[in-house]
């Protein structure tokens, strides 16, 4: 089995990366980094120095490496071919076949000294220089210049966002946003907004196929309008993210989870309900919350009855809610699907 670990450099919010090591080389480690579902997700080179402490055995990582047995048997563990990137370096030069590769790429970077990190798209590599030029992106305030490597703390490339955000992969014309039907959901409460497509709409309610930031389709979301600021239909934006959603569609990579599958199911609002009971959803009473975890067991009116399950990543909920005071309510995503899947065993 592989080993990962996770990865602290003393955020002060007490995150950390997973990931595993493929070479340490001088003042580097090189990391092959897993997201929350234990997807490859980048490349990650990083000073030993910023490392402040590493952990080989968590019920996380027991959890972590669950999930991603379950991809590989479904062939979903890799969706950017992050593989054929590791098989190009060269384990006496590992630094140096990791350099030669990210030139054309989309970055995100650190410098020595500063806590914060940015995006970059690296035109060119040589005498110890990055060359950062300006590209066209609706998602970050990207960095243009040069910058030495000794200035380098950590660099990640070739994770799945950063790829559809190339400029090699942005159409010339991207069409309409609304041709795909996508909205930006704004909520009251704070700045974060949901991406979806309206599947239906029921007196407060309406319920979306979200995709995340990639352009995959991420959950079914059924929205409490009341606590909505505004809903987007064009945007720069949503451009993209069709543009992504589309070339995703193209190699088979938008609907992971086969989500649609589910919404196909779906016409009215009591569809939905039918669909998610019995399985594990997140809610929020307020969409600036973290989300709370539970086992529909049982909808009757507005009272939602859930229950707790076996978990290794969240503290789960028991008891009644009333669904008016929820500002959302997720169901299938990724992240759901997998807990759900502990529920199943048990």
């Amino acid at each position: 089995m592989e080993k990962i670990s996770e990865i602290y450099t003393g955020a002060a919010n007490g995150s950390f990366e997973v990931g595993q090591l493929l070479f340490e080389e001088g003042d580097f480690c090189l990391y092959l980094t897993l997201d929350e579902l234990g997807r490859n997700d980048s490349l990650l080179l990083i000073r030993k120095s910023e490392i402040k402490q590493l952990v080989d055995q968590s019920e996380y990582l027991t959890e972590i490496s669950r999930r991603r047995e379950l991809l590989k048997q479904k062939g979903l563990a890799d969706p950017f071919d992050l593989s054929a990137k590791v098989r190009q370096l060269k384990p006496d030069q590992a630094v140096e076949s990791f350099l030669s590769i990210l030139p054309g790429q989309v970055v995100y970077f650190g410098l020595v000294g500063n806590d914060y990190q940015q995006w970059g798209y690296l035109e060119d590599l040589s005498d110890g220089k990055f060359s950062f030029i300006d590209y066209p992106t609706v998602k970050y305030q990207n960095f243009t210049g040069e910058v030495d490597f000794g200035q380098i703390r950590r660099l990640a490339a070739f994770s799945g966002e950063w790829i559809m955000d190339n400029p090699e992969l942005k159409e010339a014309q991207t069409g309409n946003a609304a041709a795909n039907g996508f909205h930006e959901i704004h909520f009251k409460a704070d700045d974060s907004f949901a991406v979806g497509q309206l599947l239906c709409e029921e007196n407060d309610y309406s319920l979306y196929l979200t995709v995340d930031e990639v352009g995959r389709n991420d959950s079914l979301m059924l929205v409490n309008k009341k606590a909505v600021d505004e809903v987007v239909d064009q945007s720069a934006y949503l451009q993209d993210i069709t543009r992504c959603h589309r070339q995703l569609l193209e190699k088979s990579l938008a609907d992971p989870f086969e989500i649609c599958d589910k919404a196909k199911q779906i016409t009215q609002v009591a569809d939905f309900w039918r669909l998610a009971t019995g399985q594990v959803v997140s809610f929020a009473k307020d969409a600036w919350d973290e989300p709370n975890f539970g086992l529909l067991k049982d909808k009757e009116g507005d009272a939602l009855t859930l229950a707790q399950y076996p978990s290794h990543k969240y503290d789960t909920f028991a008891g009644q809610v009333n669904l008016t005071d929820v500002d959302y309510l997720e169901a299938f995503g990724g992240e759901l699907t997998f807990e759900s899947t502990i529920n199943n065993k048990s």
